[in-house]
């Protein structure tokens, strides 16, 4: 299906995203969870080869995995892009997960001016390439400058995006805080929040709350 990740400039979500993709590409575990090694394409739209080399380095020294694929350009949605996907698909049989990274890079211009159509449409197009394709398609997005008290109000454009999401995730972090929280919402999943630890260029598991748990918390002992 498709997932949108959205967070703060520097908030860390290029890293994790990375981390992630490395990890579903070796077969190895996210957060206590074993996962099945599966290809993997990352486009990474506002990085250079010799960064994402760099940064594979610091976090494990091993440079990748022939599993993970990498690419720095791209056409836009509805001007290539699911053309360069599907190819993809074809050339590298068993991709099982696309990060776009990011969705402003990819998106299309409504000629109304109207950013919910646009959107709409967008999300419309990446779903259904999701579903024919039967993998899962990650879109890295900013949020917006001010916070709200629902952490998915925090998602940058209209509501479009996260309705036409299968799976929300917007990490929150403090400017320069080691820690973060990751909320995670869906269509077939219970929400819950990860919390977060930057060590050695990966966030690392603290502790992980269902939304049931994270009520119970919120209700005063007194109560």
């Amino acid at each position: 299906g498709l997932s949108i990740l959205a967070g703060a400039s520097k908030a860390g979500k290029s890293w994790l995203c990375l981390w992630l993709c490395l990890q579903i590409a070796r077969g190895g575990q996210v957060w206590g969870r074993q996962v099945s090694s599966q290809p993997v394409l990352y486009l990474c739209l506002e990085d250079t080869f010799n960064r994402i080399q760099s940064r594979l380095l610091q976090i494990d020294g091993e440079g990748g995995s022939p599993n993970l694929l990498f690419q720095t350009r791209s056409g836009g949605i509805g001007q290539g892009l699911e053309a360069e996907i599907t190819t993809a698909l074809k050339h590298h049989p068993g991709i099982g997960l696309v990060v776009i990274d990011t969705l402003q890079k990819v998106r299309s211009v409504e000629p109304s001016g109207s950013a919910y159509t646009a959107d709409y449409r967008d999300m419309s197009a990446l779903k259904s390439l999701a579903d024919r394709h039967n993998i899962g398609i990650l879109l890295v997005h900013h949020q917006r400058k001010d916070r709200t008290d629902d952490p998915f109000d925090d998602i940058s454009g209209s509501v479009a995006l996260m309705g036409g999401a299968d799976t929300s995730w917007v990490l929150r972090r403090r400017r320069m805080s080691l820690n973060a929280q990751l909320h995670v919402t869906g269509r077939d999943m219970e929400s819950r929040a990860l919390d977060l630890r930057w060590e050695d260029c990966r966030w690392e598991l603290e502790q992980e709350e269902t939304s049931e748990e994270l009520a119970r918390k919120a209700v005063p002992a007194c109560v």
